[in-house]
């Protein structure tokens, strides 16, 4: 088995045209945010698969698909490769195996071919348009590049040029753009970065985030400590860490802290707070003992929706697949979050990853806060005994810890631990109906939880809370 990392148009002429040539196995490449995979048998490729369609089920032309798959990737010459002297996959195969001399041969004529045509339609989504009756149109009319070159019978770099030739005569236009799986579609704004917060008003900024639709992370930072709040759509889904009791710091903001806003596609922000939020399947693992090739190809060719973490001096870097599909790569460094799209990583680097699920902890600090206002009405009126009560009950839940007169979550919780959280909370209001009173306690919470009102429907806490006490309603 042979694997690695390619740099260059070099590097992967090298690999296919080098390391194919009298060898029978099965050679993937991940290059470009493509995925190809090639079967070999005594230096010719007999079948592939790439992560380009579905057609629609479509007759498709196999050669010209391979061929423009490759040159994709040469469009920006930079991933990994692993050659593997099995040949158990399950692919396309071609009517006649081609050489990999002649593949890339065909693949670099084709890149060139196809770079005077982006220079004229911007990107392979494009979708035609004929401007006249040309009869030499209709075929293109209603594709875009990928869509010709893959469902025309001709020769691949025919296709291009007559795309070309069509493009500078005017006979063919642009209708509308699709859009592609590619980094250049999310960005990175910075709406407020390192604004002390004795300038602002916390809880006004967060009525904003809310009603502006805000997806991205505010973090707000100190020398000490840093908190950061998940968006997604205008909705705070999650808060890290989880033992920052996030009511009392809006109510009374640390004037030596600072907010920044970073703005990014509700796409990605879920995956960034996986990373603080979630179990890694993998972690922290040295480059000395992992082969990130292996990583990378197999993200791709799985199809997985996950987080790679890539721990490296300069900084973390998060690299988002969906669906196999590498969607960015964001380097955090300094606090600050920046693009960086080279998968040469510096040595040595640490490991996690992390797959997809949906992470929300809202609810779990809203039941945390809750647990804690009905914990001090109790302490006024009857601290020993229903305290005592209280602990007893909480001791059966190891996600809990009680110091210096209230409860703090000690890791982020499932949705079984989260119902837990809820039964206490339960447990503590009905111990407070039957000891104080309904009525006295309702009158006790909503006095002590007027101070939120705001803060509460910024959060929309009322969602949260099956048991409506002290809601503020």
């Amino acid at each position: 088995m042979f694997y690695g990392y390619i740099g260059d148009a070099r590097g992967l002429s090298d690999v296919i045209t080098g390391l194919l040539q009298g060898r029978s196995g099965t050679l993937e490449l991940f290059v470009n945010r493509y995925f190809l995979s090639m079967k070999v048998k005594e230096g010719l490729i007999t079948e592939y698969k790439c992560d380009l369609g579905p057609f629609n089920k479509k007759k498709v032309n196999d050669y010209n698909l391979l061929v423009y798959c490759l040159a994709e990737m040469l469009a920006n010459p930079e991933g990994f490769f692993a050659f593997y002297e099995e040949s158990q996959m399950r692919a396309t195969p071609l009517d006649n195996p081609v050489g990999s001399d002649e593949l890339m041969i065909q693949a670099t004529i084709v890149r060139k071919e196809l770079d005077e045509v982006m220079d004229k339609i911007i990107s392979p989504y494009a979708i035609f348009k004929a401007t006249g009756r040309h009869r030499d149109t209709t075929f293109f009319e209603g594709k875009n590049v990928i869509e010709s070159i893959a469902l025309s019978e001709e020769p691949i770099v025919s296709v291009v040029r007559k795309v070309k030739d069509l493009l500078s005569e005017g006979k063919l236009d642009i209708y509308e753009f699709r859009e592609g799986e590619s980094s250049e579609e999310h960005e990175i704004d910075y709406m407020m970065e390192n604004v002390p917060l004795k300038r602002v008003n916390i809880v006004a900024i967060l009525e904003s985030l809310k009603t502006g639709s805000f997806s991205g992370i505010a973090k707000i930072s100190s020398p000490t400590y840093t908190i950061n709040l998940f968006y997604e759509n205008g909705e705070m889904f999650a808060v890290y860490p989880i033992d920052y009791d996030i009511f009392e710091f809006f109510l009374s903001p640390d004037k030596n802290a600072e907010l920044s806003l970073v703005n990014l596609d509700p796409s990605i922000v879920r995956f960034i707070a996986l990373r603080y939020l979630s179990k890694p399947e993998i972690d922290a693992v040295s480059s000395n003992f992992m082969e990130i090739s292996k990583l990378f190809l197999g993200l791709s060719k799985h199809k997985k929706n996950a987080l790679l973490l890539i721990s490296e001096k300069k900084g973390d870097r998060f690299v988002v697949f969906k669906e196999g599909k590498l969607l960015i790569s964001l380097m955090e460094s300094s606090g600050k979050f920046r693009h960086l799209e080279s998968l040469k990583f510096e040595e040595p680097y640490f490991v996690s990853l992390y797959f997809f699920k949906k992470v929300t902890n809202i609810a779990q600090i809203v039941y945390i806060f809750m647990i804690n206002e009905v914990l001090s009405v109790f302490m006024k009126h009857a601290p020993t005994k229903m305290s005592n009560m209280v602990l007893r009950e909480a001791i059966r839940y190891p996600f809990l810890v009680f110091s210096e007169g209230k409860f703090y979550l000690t890791k982020p919780l499932n949705e079984e631990e989260e119902a837990q959280l809820l039964n206490l909370l339960t447990f503590m209001l009905d111990l407070g109906s039957q000891e104080l009173g309904e009525k006295k306690q309702e009158g006790e919470l909503e006095f002590q939880l007027r101070p939120f009102k705001d803060i509460f429907k910024v959060l929309d806490v009322e969602k949260y809370l099956k048991v409506r006490y002290g809601s503020g309603s």
